[in-house]
């Protein structure tokens, strides 16, 4: 004879499984990387077809998708030294504070950190395997990380999809109040806002939603100034 409590345990047995299955956003979609190629994904700068052309110096005929991963957080915390050899190359960047002109130690830029049970939207391409080494140049202070099987929306096979995220040296906690120290270049924040526009009203409110975000008082009016 079954008892009432068995047919309760079965009961919320089956309504947990169909929550965990209505929860899910995976799908049964299944992304093949062609052979000779790679996935790339773009969480901050790189968020249109127009801007992986300008990393790549050539053009860009792939994919465009706005997906998610699963197990990562964005943050503003990509500190890179206020030099030379990092982008914009041969130039430092300077800032305007209460009608005076400073030179921070730091830039800030974006960055992604594992963080379980988090997420964070983002893009994603196909691009050629050989136009890694020019992604690398580029992503100066990040390493190259392989994030297939972070991707909420698909399963990928036949390549690895690749992030960046901060070398160690490179990732650090802000400092407030100290424009000095690092600041975020306004312009940067402006380069985003415009991606907002062509990505849609969902991306942002996505965005802000899955990325720790900065201090106000380190975002100034910056310039870069070229090195002779």
């Amino acid at each position: 004879m079954i008892s009432k409590y068995s047919i309760l345990a079965t009961t919320i047995t089956i309504v947990m499984s169909l929550l965990i299955m209505c929860n899910s956003t995976k799908t049964n979609e299944v992304v093949i990387i062609p052979e000779g190629k790679v996935g790339m994904i773009g969480y901050g700068s790189l968020t249109s077809k127009e801007q992986m052309e300008i990393q790549l110096n050539s053009s860009y005929t792939g994919p465009f998708r706005i997906i998610h991963l699963e197990g990562y957080q964005r943050y503003w915390n990509f500190l890179a030294p206020n030099d030379s050899i990092h982008p914009p190359f041969n130039s430092i960047m300077k800032c305007i504070i209460e009608m005076d002109t400073i030179i921070p130690e730091n830039c800030i830029y974006l960055n992604i950190q594992e963080s379980e049970n988090n997420w964070l939207n983002c893009c994603f391409f196909i691009i050629d395997k050989k136009d890694l080494q020019t992604m690398d140049k580029t992503e100066i202070g990040y390493k190259r990380i392989e994030v297939s099987d972070a991707i909420r929306e698909f399963d990928v096979i036949g390549g690895p999809v690749y992030s960046y995220q901060a070398l160690p040296e490179y990732s650090k906690e802000p400092v407030k109040d100290k424009p000095q120290i690092n600041a975020i270049a306004s312009s940067y924040i402006d380069f985003l806002n415009k991606a907002f526009e062509n990505l849609g009203s969902t991306y942002k409110q996505e965005f802000n939603e899955s990325t720790i975000g900065f201090d106000e008082s380190l975002v100034l009016d910056c310039y870069f100034y070229g090195n002779p």
